[in-house]
């Protein structure tokens, strides 16, 4: 014999059978496509939210994305560096020993004297502006590389 919970879920279900049978037989096949109507849209209402949440797998995940350009490694450096959070008081410092470091390589002891880079790096590490960081980075392009033999 089913348990009482399981008897319960048979009789409603025989209910609503009954209860669709006599609709049928009194309005037509027009209640029954009435019904189902009820029953998808019920299906769809009920059905589609579970499936909209969050699950924890990152479907963006694709197989072929070792064929696509990884960017350059130090680029999100460079981001965090120029754009840092409120909690990384060092970026300033770092940014300045790389701009540092890149002026260094380019022109070994030979800034250009009174320019936006000289000022930059003579200064105490703060963040930058995007004018201050255009005006250092167009610096740092016109000073000529050192020659490697």
């Amino acid at each position: 014999m089913a348990e009482p919970s399981g008897r319960r879920v048979v009789l409603a279900a025989a209910g609503g059978l009954v209860v669709i049978v006599l609709l049928v037989v009194a309005r037509g096949p027009v209640a029954l496509l009435a019904v189902a109507t009820v029953a998808v849209l019920a299906g769809v209402v009920l059905g589609v939210p579970p499936l909209l949440r969050h699950d924890g797998i990152d479907w963006g995940w694709q197989p072929d994305l070792q064929h696509e350009t990884l960017p350059e490694p130090g680029i999100a450096n460079l981001r965090r560096l120029l754009a840092p959070s409120q909690d990384d008081t060092a970026a300033p410092a770092r940014l300045q020993e790389l701009v540092r470091a890149i002026a260094e390589d380019r022109a070994p002891g030979a800034l250009p004297a009174g320019g936006a880079l000289t000022a930059y790096l003579s200064a105490p590490p703060r963040r930058l502006g995007l004018d201050e960081v255009d005006a250092v980075i167009t610096e740092l392009e016109t000073l000529s590389p050192k020659e490697t033999s």
